[in-house]
């Protein structure tokens, strides 16, 4: 009876054990998914602070290209810091742009409810921090810049 339940040991069909499948063919899918992990928090890294990154963009080409009035609208100003403040740090001989030939955004970092982005211009050693806020992407001057010593 106990034969017919578990079959012959030695005796009788049975089934053919699956082979192994190789290295190659286990580890296929695992890497792949690794690597599309990979690829997406890299392409989400790159891109994370896009909007405020393409504000300062637009920002610098404004200035540029002596678009002032469009410039002062995207900066985050108060009854504290005039157009007339403004024209001096990002006029035509302002602090800022005196001898700029090339402005670029470098790098950014998110902080809160606002970003810093970090402009690297041709006429300052460090980059210029500039801070924009997540919500209604003003701009304004950081009060830190990693890059300065």
């Amino acid at each position: 009876m106990a034969e017919k339940l578990i079959g012959s040991l030695i005796y009788g069909e049975h089934p053919v054990p699956k082979k192994a499948r190789a290295w190659k063919e286990r580890l296929k899918v695992p890497v792949t998914i690794g690597l599309a992990l990979i690829v997406i928090g890299s392409v989400a890294y790159k891109f994370a602070n896009f909007q405020e990154e393409r504000q300062v963009g637009r920002f610098m080409e404004a200035v540029e290209t002596s678009q002032y009035e469009a410039a002062f609208q995207s900066w985050d100003a108060d009854d504290h810091y005039t157009m007339k403040d403004f024209l001096q740090d990002w006029g035509k001989d302002g602090y800022y742009t005196k001898d700029l030939h090339e402005a670029r955004v470098f790098d950014s970092n998110g902080r809160g409810g606002a970003v810093v982005v970090y402009v690297a211009m041709d006429n300052f050693k460090a980059p210029v921090a500039l801070l924009v806020n997540k919500e209604t992407l003003k701009l304004s001057f950081s009060p830190t810049n990693k890059y300065s010593q």
